[in-house]
């Protein structure tokens, strides 16, 4: 069964309504943007080396105040031109509060991977949070591609959860954040975790049943993992938690961008979601198929949004792509998120 299951992630995190609408541009001036890193430990769950809490590091961009240093960032695949942020700034004061959205990554992803998005809201006024689902190699133990918190996707969803806890609590942010905003963007595997911690529930069974076999490549990595599942006490505890509710009633709105395992969510349940979702998807995206992710999710949501789909492949990406091309897609997607956001949490 956790062969099948697997299938369903095993490439889904590679980045970086139904509509042919052009893209909206924008002349927005970006406003100064700060950077920061965080590091908190779970103590209510273990590392996958059974030594210690779950480790869950972030990467925070904000509207910058006074401090910081200057840092240049040079990324042609995620940023068409450099972009500058204030590193370890202050919070802007030009507001008392402001809108939260926490961002989560895709399968053997990391935060880092989702610094596009985070920076664009940031410099529109949001605090945004780009969270750490998989740590080091070795708190993985990982021996091949897959990592043991893309096994136990389910570990995701209380990442986000805890991770705002955590915030809420934080020297820079606490009383800073507007918790009747609070939004939850995602990519690929991270996009079905935004639609998870809205209210969706999670089945185990329909993914297995559903979802298609592995690769033949990939096959000693999955017996691996499935072997651990069985045997390891510290995966084992974990995976009676696959069921659990992990809605959290504090999100108020989500962004996924091609959202994978359609699979394990059947449109019952789905039926419990009650925030605006907007799910976008690129035509050619081979790697979470429209048809069983996007168009399942967009169809038997009650509070999605029409479907978006645009040209190209967008997030997934398994051609070459010239210069900044890529770029300019993602920051294209940005610009869909920032107005989703901007128009649901007034």
């Amino acid at each position: 069964m956790m062969k099948i299951l697997l299938t369903a992630l095993l490439f889904a995190g590679t980045v970086c309504a139904q509509t042919s609408a052009p893209i909206p541009k924008t002349t927005f001036t970006p406003q100064p943007t700060g950077v920061s890193q965080r590091e908190f430990a779970d103590s209510s769950r273990s590392n996958w080396l059974g030594t210690g809490p779950r480790p869950i590091r972030c990467i925070a961009w904000y509207p910058s105040g006074a401090g910081g240093h200057t840092e240049l960032i040079q990324d042609s695949i995620q940023f068409p031109a450099p972009v500058t942020a204030m590193r370890d700034a202050g919070l802007s004061a030009r507001k008392k509060k402001y809108p939260l959205i926490l961002i989560s990554h895709g399968a053997q992803g990391h935060a880092l991977h989702m610094r596009w998005l985070g920076y664009y809201l940031a410099s529109r006024g949001y605090i945004t949070i780009a969270v750490d689902h998989n740590g080091t190699d070795a708190e993985e133990r990982k021996a091949a591609l897959l990592t043991l918190s893309d096994f136990c996707m389910w570990m995701r969803p209380k990442d986000l959860s805890f991770v705002l806890d955590k915030l809420l609590q934080d020297p820079l942010f606490a009383g800073r954040i507007d918790t009747s905003r609070i939004g939850v963007a995602g990519l690929s595997l991270g996009g079905a975790t935004a639609i998870w911690i809205a209210g969706a529930r999670f089945d185990l069974q329909h993914l297995a049943a559903n979802a298609p076999p592995p690769p033949g490549s990939l096959k000693a990595d999955v017996d691996r993992l499935i072997a651990l599942s069985k045997t390891d006490p510290v995966v084992k505890s974990m995976m009676v938690h696959a069921a659990d509710d992990y809605h959290d009633k504090r999100i108020k709105a989500v962004f996924a961008l091609a959202p994978a395992i359609g699979e394990a969510f059947t449109r019952e349940g789905l039926q419990n979601i009650r925030v605006p979702v907007q799910v976008v998807v690129g035509d050619e995206d081979i790697i979470t198929p429209k048809e069983t992710n996007a168009a399942h999710y967009a169809a038997d949501i009650p509070t999605a949004r029409k479907l978006i789909v645009l040209p190209g492949e967008r997030g997934h990406y398994t051609h070459p792509t010239s210069g900044t091309s890529r770029a300019v897609e993602l920051q294209e997607v940005s610009q869909l998120a920032y107005d989703f956001f901007a128009e649901v949490l007034k």
